[in-house]
């Protein structure tokens, strides 16, 4: 009985022991301070501090671009990992298990869709493509000193529970529910894409149109998101993330010759870079290339200006802020210090989980301009040897034929999908003059849609058949995979506004039955934005970030500063935000970018000789009676003011730095004169 008894008291001693709680975080203003600035300093002043270090190139290598897409990443992530310390109060398991979470963490986001676009984003504009890479990084980091600690403080899961812990406002939940299904719908239309293009690229000759192959695409990610099992969908996005990043590296060792040092991309593609200039070079000589068709790779601010650059970098910086913390829900991400549950080994604080998933992006991340460069001095050493116009090699046929690539004056079958050139502006198709008088094509005359630079690498890495083809197949089940759990958590996001509470973790999962349409719903919608909205990926990438950083990212962070903030005005903030960016998205590269432009003229940085010429094609196109001149009004007036519509010069991709102020302006303001009685339970 002595025994037994005090078997009992030790057991009971191990169970109080595996229930205590979590030491609290003690805060670091000093040190997060310190990281900020030099965060700042890497992945804003670096960049743009890229024309002067460009002359220091050594044998053409462009040092500034180098290092803006190396070590810029690189030490964000190791601040990252500095500041989400001391390490010694956690146990080993305890990192292990944030590390594993980590990876699932980035797989929800980083996947074969974002792998695809942001590879594309470089091989399409260089340098000038970096904005995504250095947003997504620092914004991690941002999400590492702010929204992490606020999570683990409270003892919420993800971004929408911390919301209703802190307000107990349904109507601050349903605000950000709102902008959150709006920014993840885009990213779902990103891999349905991928998953089209790369299915069509498994085929050789595609025979179904673009929206049928996407519907497909759709159909199928829609019925995988509806399969049961939560646990399952984790580790199949954790296991997905791996295989597409050993793929991708398979195909980088491939396509750089097969040497050792392929296997390091970060170090690899270094002299292929200098390449790639001398490249450029021999192809303005032999009147191959022209400067408006073929930008410099290394070369920055060709395409947008040192602002839409740094616009652009803040705009994706708030939207990955907030991002992984909305699609991570899983129950081990915190742990709150009066309910914990679980044993002391199954929970790790939020911020050694956006730690290692600052690392392992860091990781991925700089491994894919390796990619684009690669990709993109094959592409030009091929056209520098000369591809005749008449006789097309067998790669250019297939991607041809599969929908994701073009050649002047032979319009493919999948020309109703968003084609990008892959050097600059493609050539019209039915143009006269295709190649140059010797019959060699020349860059101008090739386009390609930025989603699928991937899919030409096992061609250019010379792998035998079948592998281009598994390839393809594998890319495009991943691509479906990300869509499905992508679905999934579009659904969750948009209905956990309903059972916000602030004493119990608020339940995201919905009856089959209410599923089954929501799914139906934004999967079509997701297709529709596809087919219907005729955008570069690139450019649906940057608004889904942009639409999530100025409708989450003021609320999160006012959440987080403000334990006690009004949930009425918080939500009331999110919609301004999310209003004030869809208002200049739409605005500035929609069909009402004529009336945009010359309403908010003053404003603007739009000459006003161009102003002038735009009113006047305005004139035009209302005055016709539907004759040919005034259709080509109509064209020119909306080709014109895209270009001309903005605000102080800033792009319209960047609507977040937009939108976000507004946000947090409309929440500062509506917290002093809501009622008072509106700061809980509204």
């Amino acid at each position: 009985m002595r025994m037994t008894h005090g078997s009992s008291v030790d057991n009971s001693a191990g169970r109080a022991a595996a229930a205590a709680p979590v030491p609290p975080i003690r805060p670091r203003p000093f040190a997060a301070a310190f990281t900020v600035i030099c965060a700042a300093a890497l992945t804003l002043a670096l960049p743009l501090a890229a024309p002067t270090l460009n002359a220091l190139s050594v044998g053409g290598l462009p040092f500034g671009y180098y290092l803006a897409a190396q070590g810029g990443l690189l030490l964000v992530a190791l601040l990252g990992l500095w500041l989400s310390g001391p390490w010694n109060r956690t146990a080993l398991s305890q990192r292990f298990s944030a590390f594993l979470a980590s990876l699932t963490a980035c797989g929800s986001w980083l996947t074969a869709g974002t792998i695809f676009t942001l590879t594309g984003a470089l091989f399409v504009y260089g340098h000038d493509g970096l904005p995504l890479y250095l947003g997504l990084s620092a914004g991690l980091l941002v999400s590492l000193i702010f929204i992490a600690p606020a999570l683990d403080r409270v003892g919420a899961l993800h971004i929408d529970e911390l919301l209703g812990r802190v307000t107990a406002s349904r109507f601050a939940a349903a605000a950000a529910g709102l902008g959150m299904a709006a920014g993840i719908s885009i990213l779902v239309s990103i891999e349905l894409e991928v998953a089209g293009l790369s299915l069509a690229a498994a085929a050789d000759q595609r025979q179904l149109q673009p929206f049928e192959i996407v519907a497909f695409a759709a159909t199928a990610a829609a019925v995988c998101s509806l399969l049961p099992g939560r646990g399952l969908w984790y580790a199949l996005i954790a296991m997905a993330m791996i295989v597409l990043m050993a793929l991708v590296w398979a195909l980088l060792w491939g396509i750089s010759g097969r040497e050792p040092l392929g296997l390091i991309p970060q170090l690899a593609y270094g002299q292929a870079l200098s390449e790639l200039t001398a490249t450029e070079r021999a192809l303005l000589v032999e009147g191959l290339g022209d400067p408006l068709s073929m930008p410099p790779f290394g070369r920055p601010f060709v395409q947008i200006s040192q602002l839409n650059f740094l616009a652009l970098t803040v705009s994706m910086l708030l939207g990955a802020a907030v991002l992984p913390h909305m699609l991570w829900r899983r129950r081990t991400a915190a742990a709150r210090a009066a309910d914990v549950t679980l044993s002391r080994r199954d929970t790790f604080p939020s911020r050694h989980k956006a730690a290692f998933a600052l690392v392992v992006t860091a990781i991925v991340l700089t491994a894919l301009p390796a990619a684009a460069v690669f990709t993109k001095l094959d592409l030009y050493q091929k056209v520098a040897s000369g591809l005749q116009y008449s006789a097309p090699p067998s790669w250019l046929q297939k991607a041809t034929s599969a929908g994701f690539m073009r050649v002047c004056g032979k319009p493919s079958h999948g020309e109703e999908v968003p084609i990008e050139s892959g050097a600059a502006t493609p050539s019209e198709v039915g143009e006269a003059s295709c190649g140059d008088p010797s019959g060699r094509l020349r860059i101008r005359d090739l386009a390609i849609n930025p989603a699928a630079v991937v899919l030409l690498m096992p061609a250019f890495a010379d792998f035998a058949a079948p592998l281009p083809r598994v390839f393809a197949v594998l890319f495009g089940l991943l691509a479906i995979l990300a869509g499905a759990a992508t679905l999934r958590m579009t659904v969750e996001v948009s209905t956990g506004w309903l059972r916000a509470r602030t004493s119990e973790k608020p339940r995201t999962e919905v009856s089959l039955a209410a599923r089954i349409p929501m799914t139906v719903a934004f999967a079509a919608l997701a297709a529709y934005v596809v087919i219907g909205l005729q955008e570069s990926p690139v450019t649906r990438l940057y608004w889904a970030f942009a639409v999530l950083g100025a409708s989450l990212f003021p609320m999160a962070f006012l959440a987080a500063a403000l334990p006690r903030v009004n949930g009425v005005a918080l939500g009331l903030g999110g919609l301004a935000g999310l209003a004030a960016c869809l208002y200049y998205v739409v605005g500035t590269t929609g069909v009402f970018a004529p009336q945009f432009a010359t309403y908010w003229a003053q404003i603007s940085d739009a000459p006003p000789w161009l102003l002038e010429e735009l009113r006047e094609l305005l004139q035009t196109c209302a005055a016709g009676a539907g004759d040919s001149e005034s259709k080509q009004a109509c064209t020119g007036a909306t080709e014109l003011g895209r270009e001309l519509a903005n605000w102080f010069g800033v792009d319209g991709r960047a609507g977040a730095v937009i939108g976000a102020p507004v946000g947090l302006l409309v929440a500062f303001v509506a917290a002093l004169f809501t009622p008072s009685f509106w700061r809980r339970g509204s």
